[in-house]
């Protein structure tokens, strides 16, 4: 996978800051106290160091000087010399100090880490440097360094992290995608696989908004003929008498309200084409949602025999949705039929299967698929004026889609002749989101 080059530079940018913030903060905080640890080991190292060869110097059994100074310069890794007391070697204030009773047996100087012995009135050993290598001389000579590369260390460890990390997550996303990949799954080469398949995806798209743009069209078509019966109206109103403005209002409301009904209808139809928007599945019970059902639509087809045959079934469903796939299948059975129409609900293996059936002239071969198409009808018959607008069985199909089921027109219909549509919803767990029938 290759590192994004103004990432780099990014990181880059963001190192340099960091470094130099951190060095700024540290050196101010944590260095000053490793510091002051380290004066305070090294003042006591000096203080020890001075005891020791106090103790050397008056053992009576001591070495001859000049072993004691080979000694010191071996042990400490220092130089031992007898230099001259006087002001061509010392500062008047160091004199001064050697002078002093409490400093005969050493006197230590902390800044330059050197011991002082005097010996006589004219010599004077002085050992030094002296510096302890602990933990905190180190510390304090590769303080800069170690900061510097532990926080390069950890920014290099989080970039990598990073990008392992996209890495990962675009493996995960490619093997998880409903696409046909092959395998081993090599970056590169699923990217050039999912490339071409998103050419095909535009393909499709083009071939989908051109399905949409045939949409607008049927809906500017739908709206134009209940507008040109409003314009019509307000244009007699000027003219008309009495007697006939009652008539031109009546006109006029009737088609507002089929506009009204069209926009609902568009509405709805949006709704449940739209992927996003997931079922509020409740349990229902079929008997129960069919009968609800259908006390609805009898009203509007009093010359309409129904018939409801359905089993106790139990399931889970979007109520509101489901109603309005089987008011629209029954509306439209009733809108065609002669005199009756039949309404079945049962299972059959794993699916809830109903079938609305009617005893009307049918549809013709070859157009069972098209009928789902949004405003499509087959015959003058199924005119905007004999009710609906081509939208009913398009919003049943896309409902039970929703549901992960199917509708169809079925053969099956010897005993009534006409139409007869037939809905499949699986039988699954509600926990995947889907319906759960049981009886």
């Amino acid at each position: 996978m290759q590192v994004n080059t103004l990432r780099v530079f990014a990181f880059i940018a963001v190192a340099i800051v960091l470094n130099s913030v951190v060095a700024f903060t540290v050196r101010n905080t944590l260095l000053i106290d490793i510091e002051t640890r380290f004066i305070e080991t090294q003042n006591q190292f000096l203080d020890d160091v001075k005891a020791q060869i106090s103790i050397a110097l008056t053992d009576p059994e001591r070495l001859p000087l000049s072993g004691i100074q080979m000694q010191l310069e071996a042990q400490y890794d220092t130089q031992a010399l007898l230099v001259g007391r006087d002001a061509e070697y010392f500062s008047q204030e160091l004199l001064a100090e050697l002078a002093l009773p409490q400093n005969q047996h050493g006197l230590v100087d902390y800044l330059n880490a050197t011991v002082y012995f005097v010996l006589n009135d004219k010599d004077v050993l002085e050992v030094g440097p002296l510096v302890e290598q602990n933990i905190y001389y180190f510390l304090v000579d590769w303080f800069d360094w170690l900061v510097s590369a532990c926080l390069n260390l950890l920014l290099l460890l989080i970039f990598w992290y990073v990008i392992n990390k996209e890495r990962q997550a675009l493996v995960a996303r490619l093997n998880t995608m409903p696409v046909p990949l092959s395998q081993p799954q090599d970056l590169n080469t699923s990217l050039q696989q999912l490339s071409q398949l998103v050419d095909a995806q535009l393909s499709e798209g083009e071939a989908r908004i051109t399905l949409q743009r045939d949409l607008l069209h049927g809906v500017a078509h739908e709206f134009r003929s209940p507008m040109a019966r409003m314009q019509f109206a307000l244009d007699m109103l000027e003219e008309a008498g009495e007697d006939e403005r009652g008539e031109l209002h009546t006109s006029l409301s009737q088609s507002l309200n089929d506009l009204e009904s069209l926009v609902s209808e568009l509405l709805y139809y949006a709704r449940v084409k739209d992927n996003s928007v997931k079922p509020n599945l409740s349990a229902l019970n079929m008997d129960i949602v069919l009968q609800e059902t259908l006390d609805k639509v009898v009203p509007f087809y009093p010359h309409i025999g129904f018939e409801l045959d359905s089993a106790d079934i139990h399931w889970h469903g979007d109520e509101a949705q489901v109603k309005r796939l089987f008011t629209n299948l029954m509306r439209n059975a009733g809108r065609f039929a002669r005199s009756r129409v039949r309404i079945e609900a049962g299972i059959q293996g794993d699916e809830v299967v109903v079938r609305v059936a009617d005893d009307g002239i049918g549809i013709p071969p070859g157009k069972h698929a098209r009928i789902f198409e949004p405003f499509t009808r087959l015959d003058p018959s199924r005119s905007r004026d004999s009710g609906g607008c081509g939208l009913g069985l398009a919003i049943v199909q896309s409902i039970v889609i929703k549901h992960h089921g199917t509708v169809r027109v079925s053969d099956d219909n010897a005993e009534l002749g006409g139409a007869c549509f037939e809905v499949r919803l699986p039988v699954m767990s509600e926990s995947l989101g889907q319906i759960t029938p049981g009886h």
